[in-house]
């Protein structure tokens, strides 16, 4: 069976009865007599953390009945020169993996236990991605919506037993020579929230980087050679938010527009470059089942990729990779009302939404009313809820989830989460990952690679190949990792966690992904 540009998600005539996967087709690759074998000059890897295949079928279904048009990753599956096929998920320990894992595989072309970079339990530092193309000429940027310190950067870049901490990641980077770092992440870097007080915007302003705090710093960059974007104390603000504050929209750079300033800053590099962008805040928007966070970052990271697309489509050297580490919350538009007619009018509720669960719970407070809960849903979300519904989000709040003995359902969020599914008709299998495999989308030399079911830790091998590059990390069976790793956890070093990971606090935030 020969694989076709509308193998997966092709859009028809309408685009809503489209949407259909054909699994069989996923695993064909394309014939290569469609494309020359030209090694690229630079490679762009998109990653949407988080997001499973109903993501972005949700997101671009949300854009047809609201805007008439389909998203611009369905759109650009569609073209003749794109190639697409899946990715598998899986890491060292679990069937399902978590980003330090998953961006591991990648990085370093081995399963690793999750929770870790790029590392064994045994403290065996595998030789990262970033390490090894920078040694061959290559210029790197790393560019993400989360802190640049987190998991899915971190993973193209640094070896750390921990992705916990943050604090020695960031030290890290300023030794991995990646050259453009933007994101979030200031309580990493800034002597005034680090635990050791350690002024690291000043030692990468000695390293030769432009150091950037908002977003009009950013803009007026003229011709960087090295880059350090920090634009939040902790992650970025969800898109829903952002799009919705005029403070927000003046201070913080949109993704599309910390990728258009790394490709500037990379372009003209003689040996090419190596940029990851990752829309991180569509995993954390998974977690929270928060379909408004999910849905609006996942546009927002489109917009993105379109950025590394043009400038690919008019470079013709470079290779575009946009994929997803893991899917996150099992998302589903159900089908509700008379022959499902319900389903599209509750998708489109996304319209009235202006503000992501977090915004929500800080207004409603830590023990709301029935009263409260549902004069703040309906304020933001434009969402009227029952009594009833009011009622049990309320009582989830106070530690009486009529879900308590659930271990996925019974959270407030889950709550919340579950009696908007009663209008939105969307609902969540859990606030975790999921093991699924995700879509894998890639156009310009070398992309019809990807068009088959792609072991996540074949990517290490596919871009070293861009430049004529091999490396060979070890590897650890998961009856080996297991046995250092019981060991590991029970010589964990309490001053190491002190000095460098986050508070309890932001440990849970941070964690996400």
């Amino acid at each position: 069976m020969t694989f076709t540009r509308r193998s997966i998600l092709g859009a028809g005539a309408t685009g809503l009865l489209a949407g259909a996967i054909d699994l069989s087709a996923v695993a064909q690759r394309n014939p290569a007599s469609k494309q020359g074998r030209v090694r690229p000059k630079n490679v762009i890897f998109c990653v949407s953390d988080g997001m499973a295949m109903s993501t972005v079928t949700m997101a671009s279904y949300f854009q047809q009945v609201t805007k008439g048009r389909s998203s611009y990753w369905m759109k650009l599956i569609d073209e003749e020169y794109a190639f697409t096929g899946l990715q598998n998920t899986r890491s060292l320990n679990s069937l399902v993996t978590d980003s330090a894992a998953a961006s591991s595989a990648w990085g370093s072309g081995r399963h690793v236990w999750n929770g870790q970079l790029n590392a064994f339990p045994d403290k065996t530092e595998l030789r990262p991605l970033t390490s090894i193309m920078r040694d061959a000429g290559v210029r790197v940027g790393l560019v993400t919506t989360t802190t640049i310190t987190h998991a899915t950067p971190s993973g193209f870049a640094v070896s750390c037993i921990d992705r916990d901490l943050e604090g020695l990641i960031a030290e890290k980077h300023l030794h991995s020579g990646v050259d453009v770092l933007l994101g979030g992440g200031n309580r990493f870097f800034s002597p005034l929230l680090r635990p050791d007080h350690r002024d690291l915007y000043t030692d990468f302003a000695r390293a030769g980087y432009s150091v950037v705090k908002s977003r009009r710093q950013l803009k007026d960059l003229i011709d960087p050679a090295k880059i350090l974007g920090i634009f939040n104390d902790g992650h970025m603000p969800y898109t829903v938010d952002h799009m919705n504050s005029p403070d927000l929209l003046a201070e913080k750079p949109t993704l599309a527009e910390m990728a258009e300033t790394a490709l500037m800053a990379l372009q003209h590099s003689p040996r090419g470059f190596l940029l990851q962008i990752e829309g991180g805040k569509v995993d954390h928007g998974g977690h929270a089942n928060d379909l408004a966070a999910l849905v609006y970052d996942q546009i927002a990271f489109e917009e993105a990729v379109k950025v590394a697309v043009d400038f690919a489509l008019k470079n013709r050297e470079t290779l575009v990779i946009i994929t997803a580490d893991h899917a996150t919350g099992g998302p589903a538009l159900n089908g509700a009302g008379m022959e499902y007619i319900d389903s599209t009018e509750g998708l489109k509720a996304l319209s009235g939404m202006r503000a992501s669960y977090e915004v929500i719970t800080k207004a409603m407070g830590k023990s709301p009313t029935s009263d409260r809960v549902r004069d703040t849903v309906h304020e933001h979300l434009s969402i009227a809820l029952t009594g009833p519904e009011a009622d049990a989000v309320s009582e989830a709040y106070s530690g009486n989830s009529p879900f308590a003995v659930s271990s996925f359902y019974s959270s407030p969020l889950a709550m919340l989460a579950i009696v908007l599914g009663n209008h939105t008709k969307v609902t969540w299998t859990s606030q975790n990952h999921t093991c699924d495999h995700v879509l894998v989308t890639a156009i310009g030399p070398g992309s019809s690679d990807f068009a088959q079911l792609t072991p996540n830790v074949s990517f290490f091998d596919l871009i070293l190949s861009t430049k004529g590059l091999k490396w060979n990390n070890p590897t650890m069976t998961f009856e080996d990792a297991s046995a250092h790793y019981q060991k590991l956890k029970a010589t964990s070093d309490p001053e190491l966690i002190l000095r460098y990971a986050a508070t309890e606090r932001n440990r849970t935030e941070n964690y996400y992904g």
